[in-house]
């Protein structure tokens, strides 16, 4: 299997989910982390994660101001206990797709992987999120 992030086609949206819900409580547990995620990742700058699952979404949407169309991302990750962090950030989307170029994808790791939120500095002065790889 390749490394690329495919992300699937469904109605409007491309998404990737990782988690398997088979169980009616599996589809219910993951239908309310697509809802309403327990952190932001934001708000977990300098935590370590364990990586389990992920999702990825990648939606078109019309700028309200400019009517240009546009495309938001949205990346929901999974730890090894279930609790689940959102961002709408690229930064993240992008660094998921590196993960997986890497690693694989989280149903073909042995263990979840460990990761550190961390902001790294942009040319214009601002700061993205991101995720640094931490080894054992």
């Amino acid at each position: 299997m390749s490394n690329e992030l495919t992300l699937f086609t469904g109605s409007e949206n491309q998404y990737y989910c990782s988690k398997k819900a088979e169980t009616k409580e599996e589809k219910i547990e993951l239908f309310n982390a697509l809802e309403q995620c327990d952190v932001l990742l934001n708000n977990c700058v300098g935590q370590e994660i364990e990586i389990k699952d992920i999702y990825c979404e990648a939606k078109q949407v019309v700028d309200e101001e400019t009517g240009e169309l546009k495309t938001k991302f949205r990346s929901i990750i999974f730890d090894k206990n279930g609790q689940t962090y959102a961002t709408g950030s690229y930064g993240i989307f992008n660094i998921i797709a590196k993960i997986i170029k890497s690693f694989g994808y989280p149903t073909e790791w042995k263990e979840p992987l460990k990761v550190k939120v961390a902001k790294k500095p942009l040319k214009d002065g601002k700061q993205a999120l991101t995720l640094e790889i931490i080894g054992d």
